[in-house]
């Protein structure tokens, strides 16, 4: 089953890598996990997710760049950077903010970083509990062009449900959204 896993991820990496367009999705994935700086929570997330993100993405003819521990200012490099066209977030959160490695990242912030910044045309999603905080506004509406793109749960989530909705192309997070 490794040697399955290996060959498969191989195949993703030289993929991923031979994808021409510039634009890219930006995959942070935050080590705020159960405590602050969970430093398996990276790892473990990547290792389950790495080939079907990396296929869904480049099925769509974007690269994939991968944010270990992921930071606040990893999130400001992103959205300020032109050629990054859609923005997964992994960690705990809500539909107004995200946990980010160093420190909770809100609506607040992000409209500071989007600031004289042009929307995104790809799509936000944001794999953490799905609840409402003070602002009714989703995060990734702030930054994405298209509200219709911006993908969040809309209740607390299991491991269960994000590991399987990950391997079937988030299906289940994008009927939450229609």
């Amino acid at each position: 089953m490794l040697l399955i896993y290996i060959g498969v991820g191989m195949i993703a990496t030289i993929r991923n890598m031979s994808t021409k367009n510039r634009e890219y999705a930006a995959v942070l994935l935050s080590d705020y996990a159960i405590s602050e700086y969970d430093y398996w929570a990276s790892p473990c997330a990547f290792l389950g997710a790495y080939i079907p993100w990396t296929y869904y993405f480049n099925n769509r003819d974007m690269k994939v760049k991968w944010f270990f521990r992921a930071k606040s200012s990893d999130l400001e490099k992103v959205i300020k950077d032109k050629d990054c066209q859609s923005i997964v977030l992994v960690g705990h959160g809500s539909l107004n903010c995200w946990q980010a490695t160093d420190r909770l990242v809100s609506n607040l912030e992000v409209l500071d970083m989007v600031k004289g910044i042009p929307k995104k045309t790809g799509e936000w999603m944001q794999l953490s509990c799905g609840e409402e905080d003070v602002d009714p506004v989703r995060m990734g509406e702030l930054v994405m062009e298209k509200k219709e793109r911006v993908y969040t749960y809309s209740k607390a989530i299991t491991s269960y449900i994000l590991v399987t909705d990950t391997l079937f192309g988030f299906k289940y997070l994008k009927s939450l959204t229609q």
